[in-house]
């Protein structure tokens, strides 16, 4: 059978600010990492074309194309009117006199409408040409959510799919809160095509390739930021059909970007990890513990949990999804506990702990401004249920975790080594300071700590002072190169594999950590081996 072809519809290289010290940024860095994971090429931007000038930076990516014949071109480009970019079809015949067919707006960064009096004529000469237009968009409630001074209001691409039906558009970086939009304007506009680099939904890619077809949907890794290994196994290990595989993979990117040939295979690894050879086959690992220390789950049927589209996210679909990867256990709190319930939350986890007992362990979610009896309440979630994790949730209690509310509670997961799993705070730091000399035998689970490079360090810093402290990975950002930096400086002892499932699909956080450059030995401690440790310490 031919291999599978993959091109990124989403790689930037090149310096910007702020960057973190430890992200990289050059195309070296990003070719190598192709080959590591097994994608064949690349649609290319460079950063200084939304961080400072389109012009400038169209003349630095030429420089970086000729690295590889594996990449192709993004354009930067903004409207002509002030001066400050060639008239439209002048900007056409350079692209194509330099063999580049996607180009890329940033309306909101650099400060000019997007709409049809700014932008028309420029848009209807990428249109009438055929070329490809990149946009960011698609955050939750619209534009004001991970970077806000580049999202475009989904709003204004409405009114401008409706000037422009002949215009290829694909979204990037859009997220799983926008599903409900999304469903609307791609129903409306059959040119507006998709990335997942960073819409991470539960089974998004079998439920967008239901509603729409595969031919829309396509691969992107948001590389050098994300890892490519995590947008990759998305692809590998989703229940589509091969030929809609290869369509995601590569096939739709090649026919917009009207491409003469696919680029070739890479020559042959020789791996020793079982691990990543399993990953890159999209195969359930099959001599490795995985157990999920951090996921969540929904009542029983629901497609929906209020402000955002959940489909798949009950007791049922949530061990079919985990089979895929070779999941063996999955440590749950409900949704609903979190969120604004926690009495029948715990329900909902309690009856999916019984239906699948090997399978599912229940973190309690108590909320102290509903509990009236803390013994009554402590006996019914860890005595009854028997839930051996406590999952106070700051985001929904606004309750810090220092606070005396608590203290009745944490005092008996102290007492019987249990464990706590906690969303980072406004005041994280601080809380931690008084919690973790004041119960030395419960373990403590900080989570989402693989979100970015300045949260890794802050959970490092009690890692290495506190030996109940462990640090878990999980956060859309999928962040590159992340997992390896928490390694290096606690070990593989003290970091966990976690989901967040079923907010986001538990695929492309699996990839994340099956990919990373650590050994076989590291990547089994992390993906479950330590949290069997932490579970077997429970003295009930």
């Amino acid at each position: 059978m031919n291999e599978r072809l993959y091109i990124d519809c989403n790689a930037t290289v090149g310096r910007r600010g702020p960057k973190d010290a430890e992200t990289p940024y050059e195309t070296e860095v990003l070719l190598e990492e192709m080959e590591w994971c097994g994608i064949q090429g690349a649609l290319l931007a460079h950063a200084l074309g939304r961080e400072y000038d389109p012009v400038y930076s169209n003349r630095l990516l030429l420089r970086e194309l000729k690295k590889s014949p594996r990449f192709h071109g993004v354009w930067s480009v903004m409207p002509h009117h002030t001066g400050e970019m060639p008239p439209p079809r002048d900007v056409v015949k350079e692209m194509y006199d330099h063999g580049i067919h996607a180009a890329k707006m940033s309306p909101r960064l650099h400060h000019y409408f997007f709409n049809e009096d700014t932008c028309g004529e420029l848009l209807s000469a990428l249109e009438e040409a055929g070329i490809l237009l990149l946009l960011e968009g698609g955050a939750m409630y619209g534009p004001d959510i991970l970077d806000p001074s580049n999202q475009v209001v989904l709003s204004d691409l409405d009114a401008i799919l409706a000037h422009h039906p002949q215009l290829n558009v694909l979204l990037l970086n859009s997220r799983w809160e926008a599903t409900r939009y999304l469903h609307t304007l791609m129903t409306k506009y059959p040119r507006l095509h998709l990335d997942f680099s960073n819409h991470q939904a539960n089974r998004a890619l079998e439920v967008y390739a239901g509603w729409f077809g595969s031919k829309r949907l396509l691969f992107g890794t948001g590389a050098l930021d994300k890892s490519p290994g995590a947008a990759k196994a998305f692809v590998d290990y989703c229940t589509l059909p091969e030929e809609d595989k290869r369509l995601i993979a590569g096939g739709n990117l090649a026919r917009l970007l009207k491409l003469d040939a696919m680029p070739g295979p890479f020559r042959k690894m020789r791996i020793s990890d079982p691990i990543l050879t399993d990953a890159r086959e999209g195969l359930p690992l099959h001599d490795t513990l995985v157990i999920d220390a951090h996921a969540h789950i929904a009542h029983e049927g629901a497609v929906g949990v209020g402000f955002m589209h959940q489909p798949f996210s009950d007791a049922p679909s949530m061990v079919e999804r985990a089979k895929l990867m070779g999941i063996s256990q999955m440590h749950i709190s409900s949704w609903l506990a979190v969120w604004a319930d926690s009495e029948n939350g715990n329900e909902i986890t309690y009856r999916a702990m019984k239906q699948f007992p090997r399978f599912y362990r229940g973190y309690a979610a108590l909320q102290p401004q509903y509990v009236k009896d803390w013994k009554r309440e402590i006996a019914k979630v860890h005595g009854k249920y028997r839930m051996a994790g406590l999952k106070p949730y700051h985001p929904r209690t606004d309750i810090p975790y220092n606070d005396p509310a608590w203290t009745t509670w944490f005092e008996y997961g102290n007492r019987h080594r249990m464990y706590t799993l906690l969303h980072p705070s406004p005041n994280f730091g601080a809380e931690l300071n008084d919690l973790l000399p004041k119960y030395p035998d419960m373990t403590f689970i900080l989570a989402h700590q693989g979100g970015s490079f300045k949260e890794a360090r802050r959970g490092i810093e009690f890692a290495q002072r506190f030996p109940n402290v462990y640090l878990e990975i999980t956060l859309t950002a999928a962040t590159y190169r992340v997992i390896e930096f928490m390694v290096k400086h606690v070990g593989a002892e003290r970091v966990l594999f976690g989901t967040d499932q079923p907010m986001r699909d538990p695929i492309p956080q699996f990839g994340w950590m099956a990919y990373a450059h650590c050994t076989p030995e590291e990547k089994r401690k992390m993906f479950g081996l330590n949290m069997r440790k932490i579970t077997q310490r429970v003295r009930w």
